[in-house]
């Protein structure tokens, strides 16, 4: 229960301070990574997404309506973990899936740029 009531504020810590932003062209802008609340070691293995459902629900359904969250792709798994998390992943992080995709890609473009972040369903 202890773990449940500290959880849940550092989730409403996470939504008072840090908050999701509406872009012009209705992409989600997550909060900087350095705003993100201070983990202790046990909550560094609870899954993004069990804080993230609340905190940042358009997301978090953003991506479990998305192929990757079908396939169950984990946050981390693009996004890095605690010590080495980045709000905008790498390129080589999509290369371990989509190696051919990458290769057809026009040069200086990222995946993101015609596949929605998240959902990476449609072209945009």
């Amino acid at each position: 229960m202890k773990k449940e009531i500290l959880l849940a504020m550092v989730c409403i810590f996470f939504l008072l301070s840090c908050g999701v932003k509406n872009q012009p062209t209705g992409e989600i802008s997550p909060a900087p990574a350095s705003q993100h609340p201070e983990l202790s070691e046990q909550e560094k293995l609870i899954a993004c997404s069990s804080c993230h459902q609340e905190v940042t629900p358009e997301i978090y359904e953003q991506w479990y309506n998305s192929v990757h969250g079908l396939d169950n792709v984990k946050c981390f798994q693009c996004h890095g973990t605690y010590e080495n998390f980045s709000v905008v992943p790498k390129m080589d992080k999509c290369a371990t899936c989509h190696v051919e995709q990458l290769r057809k890609m026009p040069p200086g473009m990222t995946c993101w740029q015609c596949h929605p972040a998240h959902k990476f369903s449609v072209h945009k």
